[in-house]
C-alpha cells in the first residue's frame, strides 16, 4: 500500500532557496489546465452521467415506440427539357428563351408541392375525409369544407409531402408520409397525375392566351407594313431610285472614270509644259529629245557637217579663200534654218501645252460634279434603303407572327411529353418514423454530452483543491503526499497512529488511537519521502492557510511514525492560540511551550513523553498568552538549538498562516515546512495567500500534503473505496 501511495504522489523535491524559488501562479489564473483535469472531472461524475444518459435514451425510445407510426412511399417523375420546348411557345412569340435545365427542374419542384396542384389531389382522393389530413371539428361524414377548413387540409398534406432531385438527373423523387402506406402511395401516385394535368391546363391556358395577343399584334403589325410600302414606292416615284443599287454602280463606274481621265491628263500636261520649258530656254538637246524634236535633227546634223567643213577649209586654205567664204555662207543659213525650225516647233508645243491645261481643268471640272450627284444620290440612296428595310422588317414579322400563331394553336391541343412518371409508388410497409433505436442513440449521445459538459462547468467553477495535478498547475509545488480521510472514535477528533511494535499490543477499550491501515500507509509515504529527498532535515514546521485543514493530527501521527520507526523525535504544538495536541494525546496541558518561551518553567519541565510511545516526547503549547507572536520571535531561536541538540527530529505544529503571524516566526527557523490541504474543501485563494505569505517570509517549502481525500473527489483516489469516518469530524 505504501508504494501504491507513493505512485500515487509526486516525489517530493529538495527545498529551494527562497531567493531562486518560482513566482507563485495566482489562483484565478485562467490558463488551460491538462487535459487529464478534464477527463477526471468526468471521470468523476461518470456515475451520475451514464445513470442520467440510461434513463434518458430509455425515456426517449418508450417516448418513440409510442407515437404514431409513419409510411412513406416515393414516385419518381422524369423531367424531359426537350419535350417542354414546343414549336411556338417561346413566352409568346417575343423572342425569349425557355429557362435553363436547372431552373426548368427546379420550377417543377415547386410546382409539385403548389396550391394548385396539391389542391386537385385533395379534391380527387377527397383527403378532407382522411382522419390524419381532416380540419379540426370536421364531421365525419362530411361532403365539403369551408376555405379555413381547406387551408388547413392543405398545409397538412403539403408538409406529409417532399420533393428532392438525384444529383445530376432529370428526375425528381415525390415522397408522400401517412400513417396508411395505401394511401402514402396513393397520395404520391395522384399528385404526379395532377401535376401533369395542371402542367398541360396552365400551358394550353397560356398559349391560347398568347394567340389572342399575336391576333392584336397581328392587326397592328398588317396596318403598319402597308404604310410602309406605300412610302417606299412614294420615295422611288419622286426621286427616281427604281433601281437604286445598279444606278449607284453606274455612278461609281463614270465616277472612276474620269478620276483616270483626270489623272492622265494632267500628267500630259506636265510632260508638255516640260518639254515647253526646255525649247523656251533654248535647249536643243532637250528639244531634239522630245516627240516633235525629230524634224530639227536632220537640221543640226546637216549644220554639223557643214561646220565641220569650213573648220578644214580654215585650217588649210584660210579665211580668203573664195571657197571658203561660200562655206561660211552656206553654214549660217543652215543656222538660220535650225533656228527657224526650233521656233515653229516650240510655238506648236505651246498651243499643245495650253490645249492639255485646258482638257485638264474641264476634267477637273467634270469630277466635281460628279461627286457633287454622287453625293446627292447616296442621300437619297440612305433614306431609301431605310425605307425599303423598314418594310422588308414588317413584313417579315408579319409572316413570322402568323407562323407563331398557327404553332400555338397547334401546341395548346396537344399533350407534351415533358413530364412522364418513370416509377409509380408502392406501399412500403417498413414505418420511416418513428425509430426507437435511433431516437435513443441520439438521445444517449446528447445527454452524454451535455452530461459531460455540465461535469466540466461543475468542475470548473468549483474553487476548492481536489487533486494534486491542480496544484502543480495553479501553485507549481508538488504534492509529497496524500492521506486518506479518517476520523476518531468518541471524541471526534483526529487522534495519532501507532507504529512500531506498540501497535501490536494497542487493544485496550477506551483508547482513542485510529487503527487504519490505509491513513497509516500514507502518513509512512510522507515519512519515506521526507527521509529519502531531503537530506539533512532536522526541523519540520507542518501549518495549513485555515483551520480544520487537518495539520494537528498530520504532525502528531507523523511524529508517531518517526519514534515508531526508531527516531528520537519531539513535537512542538506551536499553535498556543487553539491547542489540541494534549486532547489527541490525552495529556494535561498545565505547563508547555507558553511557560517555557515567558521563563517560567525548564525545557525538562516541559517535555512530556507521549504515551506508549518511548522515542516520542511532546511539548504542549500550555496555557494561552496574550502576545504568542512576540513570545515566538523572542524565545524561539534559543528553544530550536536546545532541541536540535537532543533529538534527531524536531516537529512543529504551527497555527493557520492566514490571519497569523506565528507560523512565519517559526517557519523562519525550519529546515522544510510542509503546507497541509484539505481536499475538496480548502479554496484556492486561501492556498495561494498562505504560500504568497510563507515565500514572503523566505520559508523553506518543501511541498504540500493533500489531507481528507476520497474516493468521491475523483477516479484519481479510486483506491480509497470508502469513506473512513465524517468528514467535517477533523481539528485545526
Amino acid at each position: 500500500m505504501a508504494r501504491a501511495l507513493e505512485g500515487a504522489a509526486p516525489a517530493a523535491l529538495v527545498p529551494v532557496p527562497a531567493s531562486s524559488e518560482p513566482p507563485l501562479r495566482p489562483a484565478e489564473e485562467s490558463a488551460a489546465m491538462p487535459l487529464a483535469f478534464y477527463f477526471g472531472l468526468i471521470r468523476r461524475h461518470g456515475a451520475a452521467i451514464a445513470t442520467g444518459s440510461v434513463m434518458a435514451t430509455i425515456m426517449a425510445v418508450l417516448i418513440a415506440m409510442a407515437l404514431p407510426k409513419q409510411y412513406q412511399s416515393t414516385a419518381v417523375l422524369r423531367v424531359d427539357p426537350s419535350g417542354a420546348r414546343t414549336v411556338g411557345e417561346t413566352d409568346a412569340g417575343q423572342g425569349m428563351s425557355l429557362p435553363s435545365d436547372d431552373r426548368l427542374i427546379t420550377t417543377e419542384a415547386r410546382e409539385v408541392t403548389s396550391p394548385g396542384v396539391v389542391m386537385k389531389t385533395i379534391e380527387s382522393l377527397r383527403l378532407f375525409q382522411v382522419p390524419e389530413f381532416a380540419p379540426a371539428g370536421l364531421a365525419r361524414d362530411a361532403q365539403s369544407v369551408t376555405a379555413p377548413q381547406m387551408n388547413e387540409v392543405l398545409a397538412k398534406v403539403t408538409a406529409a409531402a417532399a420533393v428532392d432531385q438525384p444529383l445530376d438527373t432529370y428526375l425528381l423523387r415525390v415522397s408522400i408520409r401517412s400513417r396508411d402506406p395505401l394511401l402514402a402511395a396513393k397520395v404520391a401516385n395522384d399528385l404526379l397525375a395532377s401535376l401533369i394535368q395542371h402542367d398541360a391546363e396552365t400551358r394550353a391556358k397560356a398559349l391560347t392566351g398568347s394567340t389572342e395577343s399575336m391576333r392584336s399584334q397581328l392587326t397592328n403589325l398588317s396596318a403598319e407594313m402597308e404604310r410602309s410600302q406605300r412610302d417606299l414606292v412614294s420615295y422611288e416615284s419622286s426621286n427616281d431610285v427604281l433601281d437604286a443599287d445598279s444606278k449607284t454602280n453606274l455612278m461609281q463606274s463614270r465616277l472612276a472614270q474620269v478620276g483616270r481621265d483626270l489623272g492622265d491628263a494632267r500628267t500630259q500636261r506636265m510632260r508638255l509644259q516640260a518639254v515647253y520649258s526646255s525649247a523656251k530656254n533654248g535647249d536643243l538637246d532637250a528639244l531634239m529629245a522630245s516627240d516633235q524634236g525629230r524634224d530639227l535633227l536632220p537640221l543640226y546634223q546637216r549644220w554639223q557637217s557643214d561646220q565641220r567643213d569650213l573648220s578644214r577649209m580654215a585650217q588649210v586654205q584660210g579665211p580668203n579663200y573664195p571657197l571658203y567664204r561660200e562655206q561660211q555662207a552656206l553654214v549660217a543659213h543652215d543656222q538660220q534654218a535650225l533656228l527657224q525650225q526650233q521656233q515653229l516647233i516650240a510655238n506648236s508645243l505651246q498651243t499643245q501645252y495650253a490645249s492639255a491645261a485646258q482638257f485638264e481643268r474641264l476634267l477637273s471640272t467634270e469630277l466635281d460634279s460628279q461627286k457633287t450627284r454622287m453625293d446627292e444620290f447616296n442621300l437619297k440612296s440612305i433614306r431609301y434603303n431605310a425605307l425599303k428595310a423598314a418594310a422588308d422588317n414588317y413584313q417579315k414579322l408579319y409572316v413570322e407572327l402568323q407562323q407563331h400563331i398557327q404553332d400555338a394553336e397547334v401546341a395548346a391541343n396537344l399533350q407534351t411529353e415533358s413530364l412522364r412518371v418513370v416509377s409509380p409508388a408502392q406501399p412500403n410497409w417498413k414505418p420511416i418514423y418513428p425509430r426507437p433505436v435511433l431516437a435513443g442513440l441520439l438521445v444517449f449521445l446528447i445527454a452524454t454530452a451535455a452530461g459531460c459538459g455540465i461535469a466540466l462547468v461543475a468542475g470548473s467553477l468549483n474553487r476548492t483543491v481536489a487533486q494534486p495535478e491542480e496544484i502543480e498547475h495553479w501553485f507549481g509545488l508538488a504534492v509529497v503526499a496524500t492521506l486518506p480521510l479518517v476520523a476518531s472514535g468518541s471524541a471526534g477528533e483526529l487522534a495519532p497512529l501507532q507504529f512500531g511494535g506498540a501497535m501490536a499490543d494497542d487493544r485496550r477499550a477506551g483508547q482513542s488511537l485510529v487503527r487504519h491501515s490505509q491513513f497509516r500507509e500514507g502518513v509512512l509515504t510522507l515519512h519515506s519521502s521526507i527521509q529519502m529527498k531531503f537530506e539533512g532535515l532536522q526541523v519540520l514546521c507542518i501549518c495549513s492557510s485555515m483551520p480544520a485543514e487537518g495539520k494537528s493530527t498530520l504532525a502528531a501521527n507523523l511524529a508517531s511514525a518517526y519514534a515508531g520507526l526508531g527516531s528520537n523525535c519531539v513535537l512542538v504544538d506551536a499553535d498556543m492560540r487553539k491547542s489540541s495536541m494534549h486532547r489527541q494525546f490525552q495529556i494535561p496541558n498545565r505547563r508547555g511551550l507558553s511557560n517555557l518561551l515567558r521563563g517560567q518553567s525548564s525545557l525538562d519541565e516541559v517535555l512530556t513523553p507521549a504515551p506508549g510511545m518511548p522515542n516520542l516526547s511532546l511539548i504542549t503549547a500550555g496555557p494561552a498568552p496574550s502576545g504568542p507572536t512576540e513570545l515566538l520571535h523572542s524565545g524561539l531561536p534559543l528553544l530550536m538549538e536546545q532541541l536540535r541538540a537532543r533529538f534527531a527530529m524536531v516537529l512543529v505544529d504551527c497555527p493557520p498562516v492566514l490571519g497569523f503571524a506565528d507560523s512565519l516566526v517559526a517557519a523562519s527557523f525550519a529546515d522544510g515546512v510542509l503546507l497541509v490541504v484539505r481536499a475538496g474543501k480548502t479554496e484556492r485563494q486561501f492556498v495561494a495567500g498562505a504560500l504568497r505569505q510563507l515565500r514572503a517570509g523566505r520559508a523553506p517549502l518543501l511541498g504540500v500534503v493533500l489531507n481528507s481525500v476520497s474516493a468521491k473527489l475523483g477516479s484519481y483516489y479510486s483506491y480509497y473505496s470508502k469513506p473512513y469516518g465524517d468528514e467535517d469530524a477533523d481539528d485545526d
